[in-house]
């Protein structure tokens, strides 16, 4: 004669079994394939060929990561993540970039400076304009001349490439008080200012353009 087992066995059985398999599902999860999710982007991307190796021997076309080539000190480094940079048109944007800053700067032109400027640097030039504004000054700031400009160096760090550059300038600056009458003259002797700025820009996105996000004076104090 056969065991019989009792209906309310055969129940607990049953649900003994969906849990466990539910169970199974939530640790194990349900996607397919080698996907792994970037905690700081949000998006997926494809593992390394040497994570793949440890797990399943060697893998043929595997895109690696780009993490390992976004970071180096030196020119060279932003030049192997963008080809197209040429340090001679580099410095020429730079000077044109130089006069334009400084030219807003004295106008006050919040606009054309949140286009040139990083994010912290335009809120400390923005508050030395709001404070000048506030006592009633005006500036008046003349290039007279650019007499030299150097790249000192550069870097690349998780992609974000950075570039110092040395200008050497004679300038006229002019500061007037709510009447027009002169205050302050920075011009006396024409002396030579030398400046050390430098520029940002992410390489991972498709806006080529650099922002100033540091401003010093050679021997001196930020601006």
């Amino acid at each position: 004669m056969g065991i019989v087992v009792p209906v309310v066995d055969i129940l607990i059985f049953a649900i003994i079994a969906v849990f466990l398999v539910l169970r199974l599902r939530n640790i194990l999860g349900t996607r397919d394939g080698y996907e792994q999710k970037n905690d700081e982007t949000g998006r997926f991307y494809r593992p390394t060929s040497e994570s793949l190796e440890d797990k399943n021997g060697p893998v043929d076309n595997v895109v690696p990561l780009r993490s390992e080539a976004l970071s180096g000190s030196g020119v060279a480094a932003i030049k192997k993540v963008d080809p197209s940079f040429q340090d001679d048109q580099f410095l020429q944007g730079a000077a044109s970039a130089f006069q334009m800053v400084l030219h807003a700067y004295a106008e006050g032109d919040l606009s054309q400076l949140r286009r040139l400027l990083g994010y912290d640097l335009f809120n400390e030039f923005s508050e030395a304009i709001r404070e000048r504004n506030a006592d009633n000054e005006s500036l008046s700031l003349t290039i007279d001349e650019i007499e030299d400009v150097q790249l000192l160096d550069g870097e690349l760090v998780d992609g974000i490439a950075s570039v110092t550059v040395r200008f050497v300038s004679k300038q006229s600056r002019h500061i007037f008080d709510a009447e027009g009458n002169e205050i302050i003259d920075d011009a006396a002797d024409k002396e030579s200012v030398i400046d050390i700025w430098t520029f940002e820009r992410d390489t991972q996105i498709a806006d080529p353009n650099w922002k100033l996000v540091e401003t010093s004076s050679e021997g001196g104090e930020d601006e």
